[in-house]
Order: structure tokens, then sequence, then C-alpha cells
């Protein structure tokens, strides 16, 4: 459910009054613990300067850097946003600070840049990213301008890549094998260290797992999709627990797509089938769903925490939430509101921001 809550701020008798609304999940009374805060399609969603408007007035606005299809994305918690997309072949990397985007392009040419079809991403402590996807089995390490840093190969260890995250606590690197249903564990330095999992049903076997993240304790979450669970393990591949069945109520899973943590290892999940992102304790214990389903390209609103077909999901440092809306060809920025930030409670409005 989306909701809109109309915040009134206090102003001077001489001044007009100034109105913000908000969009917050749970409903108020309660206290809200997820806030909607912008999208973004293309580099024109940025502030623009009193130039940039004049410019605008003349020539009219710039032809937009767009998304077609959005898959993973990450952020380093400094401002800077990583986005892949299949049908452009591109990384998009959305500076909010200084408010650029950039796009790291499939060059075709594996010796000096991106030469796969990104699809997913991970990150690590100094915002090199890596980078899987088809075209070859390579990890593509690349710098924060796009360029080629290393490759490290999987082709003799991964049927079908999925998901990727960086240990930046161990030095490693895990990657989902969709196909061969298992976790392959990478140095840093690219050395194969050793797998875990299996295909099957049983605890810590998969069946297509395709998202994976790391924890604050270094546990391992793993999004099961097609055994429609979540399954989380030690850093050694251990397996410590699972949670989650196929269903269509509230704590149920119909197509896991990301999994991503916040700063108290609350694990979020994104359903792309049901169109909401279903957020759960760490022992596994359903807290919130919060999103609906909701076409931009046909309605032409903005639908604050509306999603068709959301993937990739990421909560940074700051607990800024980022959200792949794959079909409405957008990202999506929230915020985890932890308990101090949560108390102001705010009055009950309802609507969607045109």
């Amino acid at each position: 459910m989306i909701i809109a809550v109309l915040m009134i701020c206090g102003c001077a008798t001489s001044q007009p009054q100034q109105t913000t609304r908000r969009y917050v999940w749970p409903r108020p009374p309660a206290n809200p613990k997820i806030e909607w805060l912008k999208s973004y399609y293309s580099q024109n969603d940025f502030p623009k300067s009193g130039f940039e408007s004049a410019m605008e007035v003349l020539f009219g606005e710039p032809d937009p850097i767009g998304f077609e299809k959005p898959i993973d994305i990450k952020s380093n918690g400094n401002g800077l946003v990583y986005v892949t997309d299949i049908v452009r072949n591109a990384v998009f990397v959305y500076d909010l600070v200084n408010f650029k985007v950039r796009v790291w392009k499939n060059s075709g040419d594996s010796e000096r840049a991106l030469a796969i079809t990104p699809y997913f991403i991970s990150l690590d402590r100094e915002s090199n990213a890596y980078v899987v996807g088809t075209g070859d089995k390579n990890i593509y390490v690349l710098d924060t301008n796009g360029a080629l840093k290393q490759k490290i190969s999987f082709a003799e260890t991964v049927k079908a890549v999925g998901g990727i995250a960086v240990d930046d606590a161990r030095n490693r690197i895990y990657l989902v094998d969709t196909g061969g249903g298992k976790v392959e564990v990478f140095a840093i330095s690219g050395k194969h260290l050793f797998s875990f999992g299996k295909p099957g049903d049983a605890g810590g076997e998969f069946n297509r797992p395709q998202s994976i993240t790391v924890n604050h304790k270094g546990e391992i979450v793993v999004g099961d999709t097609m055994n429609a669970r979540i399954q989380i393990f030690d850093g050694e591949g251990k397996f410590l627990r699972k949670f989650g069945q196929r269903g269509d109520a509230g704590p149920d899973f119909q197509v896991i797509k990301g999994v991503t943590v916040d700063s108290d290892d609350n694990i979020y999940v994104a359903d792309g089938k049901a169109n909401q992102i279903k957020i759960f304790n760490t022992r596994g214990e359903y807290l919130l769903s919060f999103g609906t389903a909701y076409s931009v390209p046909i309605t032409r609103r903005e639908a604050p925490g509306g999603f068709l077909l959301p993937q990739g999901i990421h909560i940074d440092k700051n607990d800024s939430i980022f959200i792949a809306d794959q079909a409405n060809m957008r990202f999506q920025h929230f915020k985890y509101l932890k308990d101090a930030e949560a108390t102001d409670k705010v009055p009950d409005s309802t609507g969607i921001k045109k």
C-alpha cells in the first residue's frame, strides 16, 4: 500500500506555509520505518542550477540518459549509485552529490574495459565495482573511472552466473552459481578458495539461487529463488538457518529477485512477481512489507513505492535503500528510519504523487 503523509512546517506569520509530502511505511499512527525519498529515470531528475534552468527554457530539456532494463544496484554510501542495465549493455553511475551520470558501456574489447552484458554488481570498500554478466565467464573489476583493473575467471566452476557480493572483512568474493545450485568463493586476488551448496531442497541446498549479500556479523544471506526461501550461512559456508515458503500471503515469496540487509541486520527481500519488498529480522520473523504493483509507463504518475518487477536492492552504510524498478525503467531511493528517526510520528494522509 502506498502511504502519502503530509507534514506542515512551522513558519513565521509573515511567511506562507510550506508543505512537504512524505511517503512512509507502515501507516500512521504506527512509527514509520521506511520513507520514500525520490525516483531516478535519467540525469534530468537531478536538481537544476539557475543556468541550467535558463538553458532549458531556451532550448528544452536535454535528451535523457535513461534506463531500459535496470537489473542490479549498489551504493557506495558516499553518493555514488551503480545500476546495471542489460538492454543498454551498460553500468550507469549516478553521482548524487555532484549531480552527474556516467555510463560504462560494453566496449567489446575485453583487454581494456567492460566486455560483457553486465547483470550483477558489487562494490568493495574502495568503490571498485565487481561486475558479472553474459558474454564471457569473468568477474570484471573496474575502478571508479570504469577502467579495467582485473579479470577473475570462473569458467571452470560456474555454470550460469548469479549474484555477487564482496566481503571486505574477509577479503573474499562470493559468486552465486545459479545453474549449479551453489556459491563459489574467491579471494580478492582472484584465487578460487572453495564452494558450498548443491542442488536440492534440504537445508544448505539450492534450486536456482540468484541473490546474495553479507550481513554485519559476516553471515552470508542467499536468495534461494525456486525454493522460495532465504538461507543463511556462516563465513565458511556452513548452513545456519532458513526461512520462507512459496505463496502470496504477506511473508510468503513468489519470485525472489534481490536481498540486502540494513544496519540492524534486518533482511530485505525484493519479490519481483509480488512487486513488493518484504522485511524480516535476522531470525526470519516477518516484520513489514511495502510496495504495490504500479506501471509508471502506462499511468505517467510518479507512484512512490509502486513497482513493476523490482530486481536488485541494496542498503548502504547510511541506511539508504536503493531498488532497481525494472519495468518502470527507474530506480527508487528510500530510507530505513531507525528508532530515533522514527519517533516523530506524522499525521495520516493518503494519496499518490502526480
